[in-house]
Parts: C-alpha cells; structure tokens; sequence
C-alpha cells in the first residue's frame, strides 16, 4: 500500500512536527486503503504500474477480459484526480472539502513529556533506574469533510461501487484506518445522477463522510542538569574589594547519581 506522496518541506523537521494529518495525510491514505481494498476483486480489479499509479494503459486490441485474470490493466480507477487529462471509467475520485482545528485544551496539551528508561548503577551492584524525560509533547484534533466520486459507465456498476465503498468504510476498512490515525464518521450518499458524455451516458453519485485526525510535536529535550556544583569561599567583606581567604574554598558537587542513590 502506497500513497505517493513525498513530502519536500524541511519545516516539518525543523519544528519537530512528528503527524499533520491535516489535508495530504488522510486524502492518500484513504486513497491508498482503497487500491489495496480493491486489488483483491477479481471484476473491479485494480492494477498499479511499475511507479505505483493505476495502471491505465491504452486499450486498443486489449480483449475485454483484460485485468481480471492479469496486470494488463486496472479494471477501476481510484486516485484524486485524472492524470495526464486520461479519462478511465469506473472511477473513484477522493476529495477534501474541508477541514477545521478541534483543540483538545485551550494550552494544546502543553505540559506534556515523553521519557525513557536510564538506568544508574553503583560500585556494588545496586541498580537504580528512573525516567530520562526526552522530549515535550504537543498535540490537537482536525475535523473534516471528505467525499468519493463514483463515475461509470454502468447504472449496476454504479450501484455497486457504491456499496462496496460504504461496507469499506463502515465496517470492513474501519479499523484499518483507525489505526492509521483516521477516524471515519457514518457516511451518506448523494442522489444519483446522470449526463451525456459524447455518445454515451456517465452516471455518477457521491459519498460524503466526515473524518477525524490528530496533529503531532515532539519537542527535544536537548539539556538535563547531570550535576550541581556549590562552591564556598570566606572573605572578609568589609574591605573594598573584599579580601578572599586563601586555601578556604570548600566546593561540593552532588551528581544525578547520588541525588537518586538517597531515594
């Protein structure tokens, strides 16, 4: 499964933005989820070429069993939109309409940390281990309305496309894109429609669902205080400038090690 899409920004790295499942985020993946879902039908058969788009080839002299039973052609297309102005019927057309910020809380969940395990040893053996805090966490909800295209040639074709997309969405897919942080609200249908295209009719309907994704910062934790240095010294202050006592110094130096050994 592939959505390819290749992010060309550096911004993400550089302010430690770990998930934006924003726009581009969930529209390939349920793009991706859907070619996967498809390639194991035997009539709506969907084929990827060598770089991983629908393999949509020209049909001349191609027989019409071709794609069922080999990779000659995808039988369905499903992507955002047409490349390369082709048009390949049946189709599925994902589209983003529209997409709003839910804060979880009004400070973004600030004051949130994530840790890891460091682990101290003595000269006797004695383990101590504490939570090493690595990086600050950051974290909100997008809400968001989504709908897939059905274009076909075929009032049963249709029909069918829009069942089998909904049953994916509802039940079959559900859980697939929950964990891949996308979570699908009940989805509707639009009327279906039809209109002339050339010789022929395209009959088309809608399926309009609402999504719910989540954004993601994890901020380094670059510096730890490892040990406090004191240090002491005996002066006479009624001087100007004060007189400092020679070999009075006292400097005392706790480490994280021992601070921890006490408890």
């Amino acid at each position: 499964m592939s959505s390819n899409n290749i992010y060309t920004s550096d911004l993400n790295k550089l302010h430690g933005l770990v998930q934006s499942s924003m726009i581009v985020y969930p529209k390939e993946m349920i793009i991706a989820h859907l070619r996967d879902y498809f390639s194991n039908d035997s009539y709506y058969h969907y084929v990827k070429d060598q770089w991983g788009f629908p393999n949509t080839p020209d049909h001349t002299d191609l027989p019409l069993g071709a794609g069922t039973t080999d990779s000659t052609t995808t039988r369905i297309y499903i992507g955002e939109n047409y490349r390369h102005d082709g048009i390949f019927y049946p189709c599925l057309l994902v589209k983003l309409n529209s997409m709003r910020y839910v804060p979880i809380s009004i400070n973004r969940e600030r004051g949130k940390y994530e840790t890891e395990d460091r682990i101290y040893e003595d000269g006797y053996g004695n383990q101590l281990i504490y939570k090493n805090p690595t990086k600050f966490l950051f974290e909100g909800i997008f809400e968001g309305s989504m709908s897939i295209d059905v274009m076909t040639r075929s009032l049963r074709s249709r029909d069918d496309l829009i069942e089998l997309v909904l049953m994916y969405l509802v039940d079959i897919g559900f859980e697939s894109l929950e964990r891949s942080g996308i979570v699908i609200k009940p989805p509707s249908t639009s009327g279906p429609s039809e209109r002339d295209d050339r010789n022929d009719k395209i009959y088309t309907q809608s399926i309009s669902f609402d999504i719910r994704t989540e954004w993601k910062r994890e901020i380094p934790i670059k510096n730890i205080v490892e040990s406090i240095l004191f240090s002491i010294e005996f002066a006479n202050l009624q001087n100007d400038p004060p007189i400092v006592a020679q070999n009075l110094t006292i400097s005392t130096e706790y480490s994280l090690t021992d601070l921890l050994s006490k408890f």
